[in-house]
C-alpha cells in the first residue's frame, strides 16, 4: 500500500438550507447542518491523480462512484469514512466526513453538576492543568476527534488521557510569580459514529486552582496538625493556603451537615478539637487569595 500523504481534500457542497462544510484537521470534515435531511457532498480525491482510474470505498466497502471527483449522499446522521483507491486497491487519499448538527441538544457528552462539558483543575500554579469529561454511557463507538489549547494565540502542549476521558497540558510560558490576565481557551472535538459535537471552556489558572489532599497528625488529645499539600506551589509565604476545620459525628462523612458540627476557618495549620463525643477530624485547603475552589477533604477519626 502506497504510504498515505496528509493533504487537505478539496470537498464541495451542493447548497441547500443551512448547512456548511467544515474543515476540522487534515482528512477530517464535517457537516455543520440545522436539521437531518439529506445532502450531496463532492469529494476530491486529489489532483496529482487527475486522469487516473480511481475507485472509491465508504466505510471500507466499495461504492458506485469511480474518478477523482464523486458525489456521496449524507442521509441525517450517517457520515462516513470515504477512501480512494487504484484499481489494484493502493490507497490514494481519504477524508473522514462527519456530521455536526449545530442546533441539537448535545448527547455525546454529559454536563457536570456545575452544568460545564468539561471540567479543569490545576493543583497549583506551575502551568499545568488538567480537563476532563463524561461520555454519555451509550455512546461506545466515541472518539477523541481533535482538542487545542491556546493562549494569546500561543499553542499550549496537551496529552490526551489513555481512556480518552481528559487531557494534561502544560503551559510552559506560564510565569506563576506574575499576575494573569490572559485566558487559556480550550477547544475539543469529539464523536459517536459520525455525530461530532463541539465543545469549549475559557479559563484562568487562578480560577481552576484546587490543593490536593493535606497530611493530618494527631500530636496529642483533641489536637491535630497538618502541612500543606506536597504538590503545593512554593514558598508558601508567597502562595499562602487557608483551611476549613470541621468535626463532625462519628460515622458521618466531612460533607455532613447535621445537628453537632464543628467548623471554622483558620490560616492555621494546627487544631484543638472542642467536641466531647466520638468524632471525625476534618480539613481541606483554599487558594486564599482566589477563594475559587475548596480541595478535597481529608480525616482523621478519633
Amino acid at each position: 500500500m502506497n504510504k498515505i500523504v496528509f493533504v487537505i481534500l478539496q470537498a464541495a457542497l451542493q447548497m441547500a438550507g443551512s448547512i456548511s462544510l467544515r474543515f476540522i484537521k487534515p482528512n477530517v470534515l464535517a457537516l455543520e447542518v440545522s436539521n437531518l435531511s439529506s445532502f450531496e457532498v463532492l469529494l476530491h480525491c486529489e489532483e496529482q491523480y487527475k486522469g487516473e482510474e480511481i475507485y472509491w470505498e465508504r466505510n471500507g466497502e466499495s461504492i458506485s462512484q469511480t474518478g477523482n471527483f464523486i458525489t456521496v449522499i449524507i442521509d441525517g446522521l450517517h457520515g462516513g469514512n470515504f477512501t480512494c483507491h487504484r484499481p489494484n486497491r493502493d490507497l490514494l487519499n481519504y477524508t473522514l466526513l462527519l456530521v455536526h448538527p449545530v442546533e441539537f441538544p448535545k448527547g455525546v457528552l454529559i454536563q457536570s453538576s456545575d452544568r460545564e462539558f468539561i471540567s479543569c483543575t490545576a493543583r497549583n500554579y506551575n502551568g499545568q492543568f488538567h480537563c476532563s469529561w463524561k461520555w454519555h454511557q451509550e455512546r461506545i463507538q466515541r472518539a477523541v476527534v481533535y482538542f487545542t489549547a491556546i493562549r494569546n494565540s500561543s499553542p499550549i502542549n496537551c496529552t490526551l488521557d489513555s481512556d480518552m476521558s481528559g487531557l494534561i497540558c502544560i503551559d510552559k510560558d506560564y510565569c506563576q510569580y506574575s499576575e494573569e490576565s490572559r485566558s487559556i481557551k480550550l477547544t475539543l472535538f469529539v464523536r459517536n459514529l459520525y455525530r461530532l459535537e463541539e465543545h469549549h471552556r475559557t479559563f484562568l489558572i487562578q480560577d481552576i486552582v484546587k490543593p490536593d489532599k493535606v497530611s493530618i497528625t494527631k500530636i496529642q488529645d483533641d489536637v491535630f496538625e497538618w502541612h500543606p499539600p506536597e504538590t503545593w506551589s512554593s514558598p508558601c509565604s508567597f502562595f499562602p493556603l487557608s483551611y476549613e476545620v470541621k468535626v463532625v459525628p462519628n460515622n458521618h462523612s466531612c460533607d455532613y451537615t447535621g445537628s453537632r458540627v464543628e467548623k471554622n476557618e483558620t490560616n492555621e495549620t494546627h487544631y484543638k478539637v472542642k467536641f466531647k463525643k466520638a468524632y471525625t477530624f476534618c480539613v481541606r485547603a483554599q487558594d486564599p487569595l482566589t477563594k475559587k475552589v475548596w480541595g478535597d477533604w481529608s480525616h482523621h477519626h478519633q
